[in-house]
């Protein structure tokens, strides 16, 4: 899965510059300058094969079906494939240090994360075959970045362990449950779920204290998982309750029900605050392989198709300055 030492979509670039301390955009050409966007499809395609390897950041087998995207890639241009899982933040981080020694094409960072990476300089632009069919919302104007899919906020629960059904933070609250949600300073989900707390509570994206109430209550009732979500700890029935997108929730159950085929495992979305928010592709301003990198946006995610019915994140980007915010909430977990 998704390094959940993070990880889309996410409330604002600028908390994550800050958070690593990243550089300022700029840096070096790419090794071979190339725009993709006047490139023909064919020849995008034949120099792909030519190339041979595709190396991604933060695209997991386990995350959003990308298991069966690679393999749809690999044949039908014969690439192999290589991924390094990180966060969205990494992922950016790793396109702007690695500069001209470049080792990574392409990543999956959370929508905000996609005006922050043109901000750095760090990506190129590509519009794929599909790029007409695509809402303005879910794109970068110059095909900088451009979203494949989104997700509901949902809770995944361990009924053996919550008998309460949690499908609001209400129920949540009241259950006595043990919440797991993530890095809330790199990670776009974990980031979300703080948001979708704030509207069911009653706040807002300008309007952020009641989830910041609500965690600190979980806090100092010692409800907060410092820790970070992983299929061995959910066989072990180590985790009450995962918050993070439907399209995961769905599949650890699954992959839990495999391992422990009498596990009794729920997957709610999270009626009150049913955020729904995506991830955007990102190639690599410095790609190695920068025809390859184009092949993915030439397949479908086969995760969930981009639809209307979306909360706008990317309108979130710049307009807080949540560094303080995020630190004290990162705070609770100590």
């Amino acid at each position: 899965m998704k390094n959940n030492r993070k990880k889309a979509a996410v409330l604002c670039g600028t908390m994550m510059a800050a958070s690593l301390s990243l550089t300022a955009c700029g840096g070096a050409a790419t090794a071979e300058a190339v725009d993709l966007r006047e490139v023909p499809l064919d020849t995008i395609i034949e120099k792909a094969k030519e190339e041979g390897q595709i190396n991604s950041v933060g695209m997991p087998d386990d995350w959003a079906n990308w298991r069966g995207s690679w393999a749809a890639v690999s044949k039908k241009y014969g690439l192999t494939h290589e991924d390094t899982d990180m966060s969205s933040a990494e992922e950016l981080s790793t396109f702007e240090t690695e500069k001209d020694a470049a080792t990574k094409d392409i990543g999956d960072v959370g929508q905000a994360f996609g005006p922050t990476a043109v901000s750095m300089d760090v990506v190129q632009p590509y519009k794929a075959s599909t790029w007409d069919s695509i809402p303005d919302w879910a794109k970068d104007p110059d095909g900088k970045w451009c979203i494949s899919y989104v997700g509901t906020m949902s809770a995944m629960v361990n009924a053996d362990r919550i008998s309460t059904t949690i499908d609001s933070w209400q129920a949540l609250k009241d259950s006595g449950a043990t919440i797991t949600i993530g890095d809330v300073v790199r990670g776009a989900s974990s980031q979300m779920a703080v948001l979708s707390s704030a509207y069911a509570l009653g706040g807002s994206m300008d309007n952020l204290d009641p989830a910041f109430d609500f965690f600190k209550e979980m806090a100092q009732e010692g409800r907060l998982d410092a820790g970070t979500y992983s299929q061995e700890r959910m066989d072990r029935a180590e985790i009450d309750v995962l918050l993070t997108w439907d399209y995961l929730t769905l599949q650890y159950r699954d992959l839990t029900k495999a391992s422990v085929p009498d596990a009794n495992i729920e997957c709610h979305v999270m009626r009150d605050g049913a955020l729904q928010s995506g991830y955007a592709l990102v190639i690599n301003k410095y790609a190695p392989h920068p025809y390859a990198a184009a092949a993915p946006g030439q397949i479908p995610s086969g995760c969930k198709p981009i639809i209307v019915r979306y909360v706008k994140t990317n309108c979130l980007a710049g307009r807080f300055s949540l560094q303080g915010s995020w630190f004290y909430f990162t705070s609770l977990f100590r």
